[in-house]
């Protein structure tokens, strides 16, 4: 018998809770560079496919963890669906487009200590995981994180360059 029953959804046993908290973040993760692609658009069309392309990379992992959560028989563990949590972010969504650039660089900022931060998570997660698979899992997701927080490092700079030239 699974360790979590479907009517218990919101509280995973202890041994699920590092794949419920895992798709949980990775699932704000992928709104948040949804919306900083939104923000990029007008001005900086470059930034917002980096933003989109971040956000579809959150969703690969997302389908990846939903695939071992079936694999080990623990779907039913996962927080809410995406797209209730997706119509209830957007009841709540505030846009704000770049519209010079000190926004940018800042806004740049912003999303480069996120990517940081979602990067110490995934490598604490992967560090004390103790759910067969998973470990494995976000070692990869370790590396892609490794890879976004350069990738943002880069532009952030580049637009700092930008900046400076204006």
């Amino acid at each position: 018998m699974p360790a979590c029953l479907p009517e218990m959804h919101a509280h995973p046993s202890p041994a699920d809770q590092p794949l419920s908290i895992t798709y949980d973040h990775e699932s704000r993760e992928m709104e948040r560079y949804r919306g900083l692609a939104l923000s990029f658009l007008p001005t900086r069309p470059e930034v917002s496919r980096l933003m989109a392309t971040l956000g579809i990379e959150c969703e690969q992992r997302l389908g990846a963890l939903e695939t071992l959560a079936e694999q080990l028989q623990r779907r039913h563990c996962l927080p809410a669906t995406l797209a209730r949590r997706r119509s209830l972010a957007e009841q709540y969504r505030l846009h704000l487009f770049i519209s010079n650039d000190a926004m940018a660089c800042q806004t740049l900022g912003y999303a480069l200590a996120f990517a940081r931060h979602s990067l110490q998570f995934s490598e604490l997660m992967a560090q004390h995981c103790q759910l067969a698979r998973l470990d494995t899992l976000l070692a990869r997701f370790v590396d892609s994180k490794r890879y976004e927080c350069r990738l943002l490092e880069e532009v952030r700079a580049g637009a700092y360059a930008a900046s400076a030239r204006a």
